[in-house]
């Protein structure tokens, strides 16, 4: 038995292609779209996919909801990893992020705020999160957080996520001043570190791997 399927691709970038706003996949156009906010976009356009963008359409898929995702970022300069120390909100992001972001939620079915544990101990992504979260505000019961039955606002190169997705209802900060425990700041932290560490070695091996194979006039 053959099987044929035929998946539309786009993606926006800026004009040089530093900044990348939208990318798309649709499989199915009879079913509703998903969109999935996360942090920062890598190298994935209409031909490449990264991990995160692979591991994003197969569990948009295994959902059987959805016929294609949406996915846009807090930050739209494309990089394996951000780096706050260096690079200002400005050059890690452009108005027209926004723009896309909000066109996303408009667009989709459920919103799948997916940028992680990193809200929860930068300060920086933490106020960016907020600002995105509020924008959203009036698609409230469309916003979702994924989880993996024990922890909850997870991004989705966490190994407990790889093969499963639980969707749950976003609950937003109560102004940003909830109390925490020492104990609950801690546990953040460590899945923050390990998550991190998670996806930074996997861009790692995705970036010697892709500059192991290229050839060396790639473009010109």
């Amino acid at each position: 038995m053959i099987e044929k399927d035929t998946i539309r691709c786009e993606s926006v970038f800026n004009e040089d292609r530093t900044h990348r706003y939208l990318w798309k996949r649709v499989w199915n156009k009879e079913k509703p779209l998903a969109a999935v906010v996360m942090l920062n976009p890598c190298q994935a356009d209409n031909i490449i996919t990264d991990t995160t963008t692979s591991l994003v359409v197969n569990n948009i898929a295994r959902l059987e909801e959805y016929g294609g995702v949406e996915v846009v970022n807090l930050y739209s300069r494309l990089t394996s990893k951000l780096n706050f120390r260096w690079n200002s909100d400005e050059e890690l992001n452009t108005p027209e992020n926004d723009h896309y972001i909000q066109k996303a939620a408009d667009e989709c079915a459920v919103v799948i705020l997916a940028w992680g544990k990193g809200a929860t101990t930068n300060k920086r992504i933490a106020a960016r999160a907020a600002q995105v979260a509020e924008m959203l505000g009036e698609q409230q019961e469309k916003l979702r957080q994924i989880s993996d039955g024990i922890r909850t606002g997870l991004h989705p190169l966490t190994p407990s996520l790889r093969s499963q997705w639980l969707l749950e209802p976003f609950q937003p900060p109560t102004d940003g001043k909830e109390e925490t425990t020492t104990e609950q700041q801690e546990t953040a932290q460590q899945e923050t570190k390990e998550d991190s560490e998670e996806a930074t070695d996997t861009r790692e091996k995705e970036t010697s791997q892709e500059e192991t194979s290229a050839p060396t006039d790639e473009k010109t």
